[in-house]
């Protein structure tokens, strides 16, 4: 084995080596928390509105560029995605997690109750066809009813730590009250944005699913979770391939099927993810976390740009639901 193969790493390539940095800064409003990859470097930051200054060509770069090489076995494969010269590990990383949490403290009124999704928290679903929105659901994650009368989709980054503040704090609330009431029908959607690792995190996530899709579907919640608990500080080399195929294993998952999946299934995985992100550029999205919500009924939209607290999401479910 060469050393550009790096011993089973999957790596990404990008013809920008962004140098990670990150902002913060308070505009009009409620600030928004999130990652958005600009021109030269990837910021994370507080701000209401991400700012448009970044093409998309140069976003998508990040996923487009990546190109696995398959050579030689480790448990089962080995797999890279190789880095321009000159570009660091530490490269296309924000730089740090956020410091705070949004308030999630705003009380749910009791509301007329919908169809509820079948089963327990987290409504975890494999479900098919086509939306509206233009979403594949084919192999798409999915919490919720299909009956409800919203969609928010959402678009997330493994390596983003606003999106880890989501996941883990308003994201359960979101669940327990929207979802579990039969209001919100949540699909997930890869946009991977931050760095070179991000674009193989995203394959794992589709290939995780692929496994427990029609069996234990709330298991991707579990290990969904299990990732962003153990998102590590910027130029930790957190999120290389065989560290998140061990968070994987820690969460009780079969490692071997998802390493042959990663290494027959990336190219037809990364048209899925492409669509994605080609979705989040009609929707100029600049950055993750990422949402828009349908109203199913009417075509009625409404986005969501970074983590927001939870009665942002609460409020935007509601005035959706009424449009």
């Amino acid at each position: 084995m060469t050393d550009s193969i790096n011993e089973g790493r999957i790596l990404i390539r990008s013809s920008i080596a962004p140098k990670a940095t990150r902002k913060t800064q308070e505009l009009e409003g409620i600030p928004t928390q999130g990652c958005v990859r600009e021109r030269r470097f990837t910021q994370c930051r507080s701000e209401t509105t991400m700012p448009d200054i970044q093409s998309n060509q140069r976003r998508r770069t990040v996923l487009r560029g990546a190109s696995l090489v398959l050579a030689g076995s480790i448990a089962g494969c080995t797999s890279l995605v190789g880095s321009d010269p000159g570009e660091s590990e530490d490269d296309n990383k924000s730089t740090s997690h956020p410091s705070d949490t949004p308030s999630d403290s705003e009380s749910d009124p009791t509301e007329e109750t919908p169809t509820t999704p079948d089963g327990e928290f987290p409504y975890m679903r494999s479900t098919s066809g086509t939306t509206d929105f233009g979403v594949s659901l084919d192999s798409t994650p999915v919490m919720g009813s299909d009956d409800a009368p919203i969609d928010m989709y959402y678009w997330s980054d493994y390596l983003c730590p606003f999106c880890s503040t989501f996941a883990l704090k308003i994201h359960p609330k979101i669940g327990r009250n929207s979802v579990a009431d039969g209001t919100l029908r949540v699909v997930f959607l890869q946009l991977p944005n931050i760095g070179k690792n991000s674009g193989p995190a995203a394959i794992l996530a589709n290939c995780v699913w692929d496994q427990v899709a029609d069996s234990e579907p709330n298991r991707f919640w579990e290990w969904h979770h299990a990732v962003f608990e153990q998102q590590g500080e910027e130029n930790s080399g957190w999120a290389d391939i065989d560290k998140l195929l061990t968070i994987t294993e820690n969460a009780g998952f079969d490692t071997d099927p998802l390493r042959d999946c990663i290494q027959n299934r990336q190219d037809s995985i990364k048209e899925e993810i492409q669509a994605e992100v080609d979705l989040a550029d009609r929707e100029k999205i600049k950055g993750t976390p990422a949402f828009v919500l349908v109203n199913k009924q009417t075509g009625t939209k409404q986005k969501i740009s970074g983590t927001q607290p939870y009665g942002t999401f609460k409020s935007t479910i509601q005035s959706v639901k009424n449009s």
